[in-house]
């Protein structure tokens, strides 16, 4: 999730040095689609009541931002740990704030318009093909699945019930992310061939050591219906707080991490179909703790127009950052600004390594009277740089864009195809790491291949 906008002096003083960007850059302020602020409430017969499944890390978040949205109130909550139901009424200061432990019930809610879920991955499917059914929109937190399989059931769900459903992967919104599909279907990168992405942490909670609440136990939370589909096992904290370390109910880095690079490269790109084939390489080098997923891992796309690299450490803090590398120019993304820097893409000086040096003069006076100025007398290239404004949120803008698509029944911005595409490819880079191989996406089998 993204931070809020920086202003733009703070911008102008740290991003030119940062990125090269030459002195007489343009910064362009980008502009938000305005989120309405009524200073009356909203009628009853036109919000939004929503509930929510999973009050977690990330659900307590959607929570807090869900509810200051006009026109959208939390109707309900469901949660497998007695703590969590406690935070949702903190949260929505709501002491008789309708809660379960049973998520049924929600559906089964007629006051309920919509779902937003933010569960462990080996639960979405199930929740949403069960929204569907129920006849509720849903926000479903990302990676879509947790397995290949899964997605095709989800998205047949969504199509036969005619339903809103969005995956909760918030650079499809991001109006960051937005510019910078503008600039590539412009054109003004030329033929764009490889594709960077990557990111860094360096801390216990940034590798999913996240603290185990002291009150856990199996009175506390229902550990059996949390299992789900995942194989049975006696109690244990550590899986239950720590689940992205376990192949069992998440997918590591990959589905944590690479599906954020990954719908930000679909974005810009208009990617509509998974990636081709990736290789993967990575290890477990430091959060030896009992976890069976790697803290680096390393994955090259093939996609039909260009290669994307992916790389993501536990080990190091690093900036995120997204490149794209075009015939005709750079695009770089870092967080809440872009820059796009043009090239020409031709020689600014004679061409003319290990030539005799009169050769080299008679050819270099012939090559300045054709291409004009004399080498080093040409004028610096511009860059232009874009970046948010302050406040901007891109998790509030797709939560709002959500539940816009609920009131109107406009389409999702990420809808389960989307959605599909970007969690195939972590798929793709876990079978390749796990299996020691090449991972195919087989198009007319629905699966991969090694």
């Amino acid at each position: 999730m993204q931070k809020d906008g920086i202003t733009r002096r703070d911008f102008m003083r740290t991003s030119a040095g940062a990125t090269g960007l030459a002195l007489g850059a343009k910064a362009i302020l980008l502009e938000a689609s305005p989120i309405p602020n009524p200073a009356r409430p909203v009628p009853a017969n036109d919000r939004v009541r929503f509930g929510i499944i999973g009050v977690g890390m990330q659900g307590s978040g959607l929570l807090r931002t869900s509810i200051k949205l006009p026109g959208v109130e939390c109707g309900a909550a469901c949660d497998l740990y007695d703590g969590r139901i406690e935070l949702a009424k903190e949260i929505t200061d709501n002491p008789q704030l309708m809660t379960s432990k049973r998520y049924h019930d929600l559906l089964d809610n007629k006051d309920l318009d919509c779902i937003v879920a933010a569960v462990p991955d080996h639960w979405h499917k199930q929740i949403v093909v069960d929204c569907c059914s129920a006849g509720k929109d849903v926000y479903c937190e990302k990676p879509m699945t947790h397995q290949v399989s899964e997605g095709f059931e989800m998205i047949a769900a969504e199509q036969k019930n005619n339903r809103i459903v969005q995956i909760g992967s918030q650079r499809r919104s991001s109006i960051v992310y937005l510019k910078a599909k503008e600039l590539f279907d412009q054109g003004v990168l030329g033929d764009v061939c490889l594709v960077e992405s990557g990111m860094g942490r360096n801390d216990p909670c940034g590798a999913w050591e996240y603290t185990v609440p002291p009150d856990l136990s199996p009175e506390t939370v229902d550990w059996e219906t949390w299992l789900g589909s995942a194989p049975k096992r006696p109690f244990d904290p550590l899986r239950w707080t720590r689940w992205r370390c376990y192949q069992d109910y998440g997918e590591g880095i990959p589905g944590d991490l690479f599906v954020h690079l990954l719908t930000g490269i679909h974005t810009i790109a208009g990617i509509t179909a998974p990636p081709e084939r990736a290789l993967s390489a990575g290890g477990l080098f430091r959060w030896k703790d009992g976890r069976d997923v790697p803290d680096v891992m390393t994955t090259l796309y093939e996609y039909p127009n260009f290669r994307a690299a992916l790389r993501v450490s536990l080990n190091t803090e690093a900036p995120e950052y997204t490149r794209l590398m075009g015939t005709k120019g750079l695009l770089e993304i870092h967080g809440n600004w872009l820059s796009f820097t043009p090239q020409d893409g031709e020689n600014h000086e004679p061409c003319t390594p290990g030539w005799p040096k009169k050769m080299k003069a008679d050819y270099a006076e012939k090559w300045e009277a054709e291409h004009g100025p004399k080498p080093g007398t040409q004028s610096v290239v511009e860059s232009t740089t874009f970046f948010t404004p302050p406040g901007y949120s891109e998790s509030r803008e797709h939560l709002w864009n959500y539940f816009q698509s609920v009131r109107t029944r406009k389409p999702s911005v990420e809808d389960a195809t989307f959605g599909n595409n970007a969690a195939i490819g972590c798929h793709l880079a876990n079978y390749s790491y796990f299996k020691k191989t090449v991972a195919v996406w087989d198009e007319a089998a629905k699966d991969i291949r090694g």
